[in-house]
């Protein structure tokens, strides 16, 4: 019983993650591709990507976009880190 009660507290938690990363993914696509280019998730270490992510805020808000909000930043960073280079 207890082995069961265990595969579907996992499944549940591992289907979680996997709709946080692709919302994740969605974010990326729609907020950064209206500005740039995309770049490879792949290209960059997760370190590396948060400092890109928040060099990325500022510039949104320089020129008078809506940064992300504090959800959808840690959404995106999330993806980037699970296809980031490692």
């Amino acid at each position: 019983m207890r082995k069961i009660m265990l595969f579907y507290l996992l499944s549940f938690a591992f289907a979680g993650v996997g709709m946080a990363s692709e919302e994740g993914k969605q974010i990326f696509e729609t907020r950064c591709a209206t500005c740039h280019q995309l770049p490879e998730p792949a290209m960059l270490k997760p370190k590396q990507w948060r400092l890109v992510l928040m060099t990325m805020q500022k510039r949104m808000q320089q020129n008078g976009l809506p940064p992300l909000s504090e959800e959808d930043f840690s959404l995106v960073l999330n993806y980037l880190s699970t296809q980031a280079e490692r």
